[in-house]
């Protein structure tokens, strides 16, 4: 585990601290936490993430920019062509010649063009699918493991809840059977 990975996870058990930490509302489940700290715990996960999720932003303007200097490229050979066959036509003796040799220049235009467009979305499209896969991994070595983590806090919180259910239950069918019950202690939760 590389030092991102070990700070990561530090920063989700400070905030699950926080979270498991908090005082609870009387006769609720929800907890009083602190959002200022909640609020600077999740800014840091965030400067925090691994390097290929903050390089999306990067990829998103390195795609436009490629899609740019394309169209650019397309417009220079277009405006190339037509000057071209502007020079050919003011040229009478050479109009037949002239306007073979345009629409070669236009269709290789539109050619190069197109050419520059399939391979900047081929080098996106590889560059996306290279950060699909990191996500995947991040997802797999982190978010699995804290998913899962949390499920099973939650399936032990469910069963003591469960469990104080079925005291319950039972002191109240023996104060109803008019057995004398002794007064109930608080149970400190344990995590």
């Amino acid at each position: 585990m590389n030092d991102d990975s070990i700070k990561l996870m530090s920063l989700l058990e400070e905030l699950e601290d926080l979270i498991t930490s908090s005082s609870k509302m009387p006769f609720s489940e929800k907890g009083i936490i602190d959002l200022d700290v909640a609020q600077k715990i999740i800014e840091d996960i965030r400067a925090n993430l691994p390097r290929d999720i903050q390089q999306a932003r990067w990829l998103d303007q390195e795609r436009d920019r490629i899609i740019s200097d394309a169209k650019k490229e397309y417009n220079r050979m277009i405006n190339e062509a037509k000057d071209q066959v502007e020079y050919l036509v003011n040229n009478n003796n050479i109009y037949k010649d002239a306007q073979k040799r345009a629409d070669a220049l236009l269709k290789e235009a539109e050619s190069h063009a197109n050419y520059m467009k399939y391979r900047s979305y081929e080098y996106i499209d590889q560059l996306l699918y290279d950060m699909q896969t990191d996500i995947a991994g991040v997802g797999s070595s982190y978010i699995d493991p804290m998913t899962d983590y949390f499920n099973q806090m939650l399936a032990n919180i469910n069963a003591k809840v469960n469990q104080n259910r079925q005291e319950m239950k039972t002191l109240a069918e023996r104060v109803q059977l008019g057995e004398q019950v002794p007064a109930a202690q608080p149970e400190e939760v344990s995590e």
